[in-house]
């Protein structure tokens, strides 16, 4: 057996574990909550901090070319799995006192591999938009930066991404008439939201 393949055992042995402890945290945790032992914001700190943890699992799995729904099936802890996913959901629809539990992220740990494709998807059209010959259209561009300013909003861990998108889009606001007029410019535009894409790509390991 190769290094490597070793290597990506262990990883995934490694990862399996992890995802069996915190969801079972989750699902501990709701049990001694319905029962009366736990209080509510120490319950809700709890869930959260545990949300936050199955959001990173999902990042690594995503790193490492591994597969939630085979890795769930392989552990044949599918159901407990999607406990722990309705009892987020369940919690993040609730209304807690002082709660700043975020329905966003706790959607987002069930729609990583779908956002991450539609953002890869959203990254290309605007590119290939912008580096169109003849180009006229600014309501289009301003189209497609919402939508992917959209779906980088509904993924977690990407807080510089979207702030260096934010000042490309400000920019692209304030030059239409140069948009239009100057393919250099657009070119320019292009090349920076590429090393934007390039950065998000690598950070999932999904680049060559």
């Amino acid at each position: 057996m190769t290094n490597r393949k070793k290597n990506s055992i262990v990883i995934k042995s490694e990862l399996e574990s992890e995802i069996f402890a915190t969801v079972n945290t989750i699902l501990n945790l709701n049990q001694k909550y319905q029962k009366g032992i736990l209080k509510e914001i120490f319950f809700q700190r709890s869930i959260k901090s545990a949300t936050n943890d199955l959001l990173e699992l999902n990042l690594s799995l995503n790193k490492h070319n591994i597969v939630l729904s085979k890795t769930l099936n392989h552990m044949n802890f599918t159901d407990d799995y999607y406990k722990a996913i309705d009892i987020i959901n369940k919690m993040s629809s609730l209304s807690f006192s002082n709660s700043q539990f975020s329905e966003t992220i706790s959607s987002s740990i069930l729609e990583i591999p779908g956002i991450s494709s539609e953002i890869t998807a959203s990254f290309i059209t605007l590119i290939d938009a912008l580096k169109l010959d003849g180009f006229d259209n600014t309501e289009l561009i301003f189209g497609l930066f919402k939508d992917l300013k959209k779906n980088f909003d509904r993924f977690p861990g990407l807080e510089l991404d979207k702030i260096k998108l934010e000042k490309i889009f400000e920019e692209v606001l304030q030059n239409e008439e140069k948009i239009v007029n100057n393919k250099n410019y657009r070119d320019s535009l292009a090349d920076d939201l590429y090393a934007v894409f390039n950065f998000f790509q690598k950070k999932l390991n999904l680049g060559k």
